[in-house]
């Protein structure tokens, strides 16, 4: 049998290989060079697309600051005219921030009709919004909701506003003259109720109004009530503030305790004192109840030395989710807000230099003001003690977890002509 020798000569193995590296570099520097063309249109549209969104949440803030200023020739009005602000918050209007785009917004009033809540939208453009531009374009829409905390001083028409009836007894002093233009002129009164007002002993009220203002319509009480949204960004600065009181929070801070119930009622003396800032007592389920639903109130007291040791008393906002009792001589600067009944019996000396609103939610409870054996109580009506400045923010803020990005929004053409846009 004959055997084949193994092959030895590589001659023109060279050739093929040569070959085929050439066609395998071929490949990848076609690939490279595809890739050197498209990378940057990639990255310009990556870079439009952010352009787009930070011009749309240009148009959010500037919303945000023309909301919180209704006076300025710039703002938006407190009471919107329709379902929608005017030009140029009509979403249809192009506001040019310089050569790299702009944006469209829109200020909307809250679809549940929350007064104090309105919802935000709008479309940043980057270079124009222009059909007729033959530049490439690019634009993202954002949508906030915003609450806004109102100034219940400003809008208050007394000191002490209660919707229901009020009782006064003993030696009880309520003045609602105003000295402070910020809250308007001196036309509040010094009790203003839905129901009847009765005076006994030696209790006294005044106002630039008039004294009493009683039997008036539930619709007057709309201005210093807190809506569901202002509540719960009220329920959110207290959290932070460690003075929420509520499920999980049941004596207060900013970390829960992981109570599975809250009963719903606190008392606050000197073993559990207050700090200043804003308190806020919750319902049993967190919820803001509604009438009839008094099981699910909140229930809290101020007894003797509820503010510990501070000569001053308490200054902020002290809001409760439901029924308020006061037991003992406190001094108070700020807000007191019951949205249920308030009681305020000592025999003390105290004061309350503010504003006091009590809302009888349940329609079982109104407000009493009692002063005992030589105690003397005071209601006086302060603007600027009710606003407490640099406790409780003022304008519109973003409701946490309601931005919203649409990824491809279907835009329409303003029809209003494009505006530059310059600082105010």
């Amino acid at each position: 049998m004959t055997r084949m020798a193994p092959a030895r000569d590589e001659r023109g193995v060279a050739l093929p290989m040569a070959l085929m590296s050439m066609a395998l570099l071929t490949t990848l520097m076609l690939a490279l060079a595809s890739l050197s063309r498209t990378e940057p249109v990639i990255a310009a549209n990556h870079l439009r697309g952010s352009q787009a969104r930070t011009l749309a949440e240009s148009g959010i803030e500037y919303a945000l600051w023309a909301l919180s200023n209704p006076d300025h020739p710039g703002g938006v009005p407190t009471s919107l005219p329709g379902t929608t602000a005017p030009a140029p918050f009509d979403g249809r209007t192009f506001l040019a921030l310089g050569r790299t785009g702009g944006f469209t917004v829109k200020v909307a009033g809250d679809a549940g009709g929350d007064p104090q809540r309105r919802m935000l939208s709008a479309v940043g453009w980057t270079p124009t919004n222009n059909p007729t531009d033959p530049r490439s374009k690019a634009h993202r829409a954002v949508t906030v909701d915003a609450v806004a905390i109102p100034h219940l001083g400003a809008r208050a028409p007394c000191a002490l506003c209660v919707r229901g009836p009020l009782t006064a007894t003993g030696r009880v002093a309520i003045d609602g003259a105003n000295r402070d233009p910020a809250c308007g002129d001196d036309t509040k009164h010094g009790t203003f109720t839905r129901d009847a007002t009765t005076l006994a002993g030696p209790a006294v009220i005044s106002g630039g109004a008039g004294p009493v203002a009683q039997n008036q319509p539930a619709g007057a009480f709309e201005p210093v009530t807190l809506s569901p949204a202002a509540l719960e960004a009220l329920r959110t600065l207290a959290w932070r503030n460690g003075t929420y009181y509520g499920p999980g929070f049941p004596r207060g801070g900013a970390v829960s305790d992981r109570q599975a119930t809250w009963s719903g009622r606190i008392a606050f003396d000197a073993t559990n004192p207050l700090p200043d800032g804003v308190v806020f007592v919750d319902t049993t389920d967190g919820g803001n109840g509604v009438a009839g639903a008094v099981t699910t109130l909140a229930a809290a007291s101020l007894g003797a030395g509820a503010f510990g040791t501070r000569a001053e008393g308490f200054r902020g906002w002290i809001v409760v989710n439901g029924s308020l009792e006061i037991t003992a001589g406190l001094r108070i600067e700020g807000l007191v807000y019951a949205r249920d009944g308030l009681t305020y019996q000592a025999a003390g000396a105290g004061a309350i230099e503010g504003l006091v609103v009590s809302l009888n939610v349940s329609e079982t409870a109104g407000a009493r003001m009692e002063a005992m054996g030589g105690g003397e109580l005071t209601v006086r009506f302060d603007c600027a003690r009710a606003t407490a400045a640099g406790l409780v923010p003022r304008g519109f803020r973003m409701i946490p977890g309601t931005y919203r990005e649409d990824a491809d929004p279907v835009v329409a053409t303003p029809t209003s002509p494009g505006l530059a846009l310059s600082a105010p």
